[in-house]
């Protein structure tokens, strides 16, 4: 009997299923979110024109602090301790005051305007009224002045002290004269704008986080409706076995694109705020070091600019999708 010969039939497939590589997906991710950008081209130019004012306000809140700031560092630096020296006290007398005040403690610096430098200082400005009492027989009879810098306004009482009970400054001190611009009047500016720099932090706080909540409410609906008006589409996709990530990318690249923009929208529009305005004010406040600031961090701060839009369009997209895309 003849022996049957078991034959194994080989079989090859045809097609072999794969599934495409990670890079594929994420740029086909990235040009249906684009694609998804320009189809709702009203929806996104109203997100982005929002999350442009909400990064204008947290501009101009950090911009507002910087300049308060620098005005009052320069109001501070301003700020010392003027003795009136009789107008025929001698140089040599003046240099020696200024030398008792150089070795207490907490002085900073000592400088000395004799009477001659204040004459001059004052003519120069043109201040009504010197003329008449300035001289006396051709001879400057301003009182001379020695200025006193201390690391520490606040502790000035010890050199008030000082110079009221040394016998020399008691000799010489002009008691006639007294300072116009008093350490108390230049600290109550100060505790203003301080008082002012809160209350505009405070302030701008609270309107950035209003129109961050505002951006995030537009963005989520905005994501909504794109969801909505795809159904069929996203049907059609997870019925084949499309995964959850080509599914829900391309919303997260809409949402993102809105925040990056924005950032580069309102970073163009903030620096031209400072180079184009803020100078003009120059006279009334200090704005030289906050604009050399931005001038040499622009590049920063337009990362935190895209930073902060990408991270609030980001979250907004993925509340909508957690809400009207459950898969």
């Amino acid at each position: 009997m003849a022996r049957k010969k078991k034959t194994k039939l080989k079989t090859t497939r045809l097609v072999e299923s794969h599934k495409p590589s990670r890079f594929l997906t994420w740029t086909r991710v990235v040009r249906y979110g684009f694609r998804n950008f320009t189809r709702n081209a009203w929806l996104s130019i109203a997100a982005i024109i929002v999350m442009v004012i909400t990064l204008l306000v947290i501009f101009a809140t950090g911009l507002a602090s910087s300049i308060l700031a620098e005005t009052i560092d320069a109001q501070r630096a301003k700020m010392d301790l003027s003795f009136y020296i009789k107008h025929d006290a001698s140089d040599d007398i003046l240099r020696n005051l200024a030398g008792k005040l150089r070795i207490q403690p907490n002085v900073k610096k000592v400088s000395i305007s004799n009477s001659e430098d204040e004459y001059k200082k004052a003519s120069k400005n043109n201040i009504q009224g010197w003329s008449l009492v300035a001289s006396e027989h051709g001879q400057e009879t301003l009182a001379s002045v020695i200025h006193v810098k201390l690391y520490d306004i606040n502790k000035r009482n010890d050199i008030e002290k000082f110079v009221k009970n040394d016998p020399q400054f008691k000799e010489w001190t002009d008691t006639s004269v007294t300072d116009s611009q008093s350490i108390e009047a230049r600290q109550t500016t100060i505790d203003k704008l301080s008082n002012i720099m809160n209350y505009a932090s405070r302030v701008g706080g609270i309107v950035a986080a209003v129109f961050v909540v505002i951006s995030v409410l537009i963005i989520f609906n905005t994501i909504r409706m794109t969801i909505f008006s795809r159904r069929d589409e996203i049907r059609m996709e997870q019925s084949i076995g499309a995964d959850n990530y080509f599914i829900r990318g391309p919303f997260l690249v809409e949402a993102e694109l809105y925040g990056i923009i924005a950032g580069i929208i309102a970073m163009i529009l903030g620096y031209l705020l400072l180079t184009r305005i803020l100078p003009s004010l120059s006279s009334f406040i200090e704005v030289s070091k906050t604009t050399r600031i931005v001038r040499q961090w622009w590049l920063a701060i337009l990362a935190g600019m895209i930073a902060i839009g990408y991270v609030v369009g980001n979250l907004s997209a993925r509340m909508a999708l957690r809400k009207y895309l459950k898969k």
